[in-house]
């Protein structure tokens, strides 16, 4: 007769597989590839969250060297500073644009005025004035 303990395992065992076969294949191969504790281990460490942020190595300083002060590097203040006034700022090349723009606008002018004359001559050459008949004391004839 088969021990129950034994029992209990191959239908524990019969019931994984069942559960398995129901899994795609890429969801098989990774039961089958992936220890069981390199996925524990894989879920505790995103358990913990990101690391902290800041440098992974501490900076170094030399012995009585000076301290570096570049552009960015403002001096510490106490008390109320006023802020910069934007009434009269203006984003970096705007001049350069404007200039660039008037350019095309004077550009896209000349090309009008040249299409305009085209069309003005096309129109007289379709519709051609009749000569209008001078009156005759404008001719310097004699007879009225």
């Amino acid at each position: 007769m088969i021990d129950s303990e034994l029992l209990a395992d191959l239908q524990a065992d019969l019931r994984r597989l069942a559960n398995i076969m129901k899994l795609p294949e890429w969801q098989r191969d990774l039961i089958n590839n992936v220890p069981d504790h390199l996925v524990k281990a894989i879920a505790e460490d995103f358990r913990k969250g990101p690391p902290p942020v800041g440098p992974t190595l501490p900076s170094v300083r030399v012995m009585g060297a000076g301290t570096v002060v570049d552009g960015d590097t403002v001096a510490p203040s106490r008390g109320w500073t006023e802020a910069k006034s934007i009434d009269t700022w203006k984003p970096d090349g705007l001049s350069i644009m404007d200039e660039m723009m008037d350019q095309q606008d004077a550009i896209d002018r000349a090309a009008r005025v040249r299409e305009l004359a085209a069309a003005a001559t096309v129109q007289r050459a379709l519709n051609p004035t009749e000569p209008k008949e001078q009156d005759p004391k404008a001719r310097g004839d004699k007879k009225a």
